[in-house]
């Protein structure tokens, strides 16, 4: 359920690589129960705010608010245990390590054994093909079940907010499906979620609200099924 609340409130921010600024001037919240996305071109910025947000890059200038606490400068894991979790562009799975070990990995910030063998146990639910793999070494896995378990990694800390990064990037229609049930289904459970997804016109009919970067700047941002029928939206991602 969607509620007034913003667990995420982005005032301002600032993101320098070396000399060029990545991102300006950015202003962003996210209610709580929301499905918000990032739309924009490659290079515009939106790997990099999710980067922002969870801390692998610190930002130049700015704030960034997290369920009442300033993460402006946290350290990654302390955002972790906040209730942020990431599941990047890549999958980034430990392709050496197993489908259970991976799940493990996911929980590093948690310290509760029974709670841990209960969520690998609901992920296996969520994704029965992990469950059948669940010895196997996450490098021989398909794309698509790669992209399931870094998902089901970020899942593993029990997150107030899911960064989701490209999550049909590469995969068969079918797949892009499968995947895209399952974050319905997040939804319903009423799990917060920021998604950047290439393919506009499905992020835009899952999520309520959109925001639109172009070259590390906010250009636009409104209510997906207003943006969906927008002509500037339509002509640059919509085809």
């Amino acid at each position: 359920m969607i509620t007034d609340f913003k667990l995420l409130e982005i005032n301002r921010l600032d993101v320098n690589y070396g000399g060029i600024k990545a991102l300006k001037d950015i202003n962003l919240y996210i209610n709580k129960g929301e499905v918000v996305t990032l739309l924009g071109a490659n290079g515009a910025g939106k790997t990099t705010t999710l980067r922002a947000i969870s801390k692998v890059i610190n930002p130049k200038l700015g704030q960034i608010i997290f369920n009442g606490h300033n993460i402006t400068h946290r350290q990654v894991h302390e955002v972790v245990k906040l209730g942020i979790a990431h599941s990047p562009e890549g999958r980034r799975v430990l392709a050496k390590q197993s489908v259970y070990d991976n799940l493990l990995l996911g929980a590093f910030v948690r310290s509760d054994k029974a709670g841990i063998q209960s969520d690998i146990k609901q992920q296996f639910e969520l994704f029965p093909r992990l469950a059948e793999r669940r010895h196997q070494l996450a490098g021989t896995l398909s794309g698509g079940e790669q992209q399931m378990l870094a998902i089901a990694r970020a899942l593993m800390s029990r997150p107030k907010l899911l960064l989701l990064d490209e999550p049909s990037l590469g995969l068969a229609p079918a797949i892009v499906k499968e995947i895209f049930n399952i974050i319905r289904d997040l939804r319903v459970t009423g799990m917060t979620i920021l998604l950047v997804e290439q393919n506009a016109n499905l992020a835009l009919k899952i999520a309520d609200r959109a925001y639109v970067l172009e070259a590390g700047v906010m250009t636009l941002t409104g209510i997906s099924s207003e943006l969906i029928t927008d002509e500037r939206v339509k002509k640059a991602y919509l085809g």
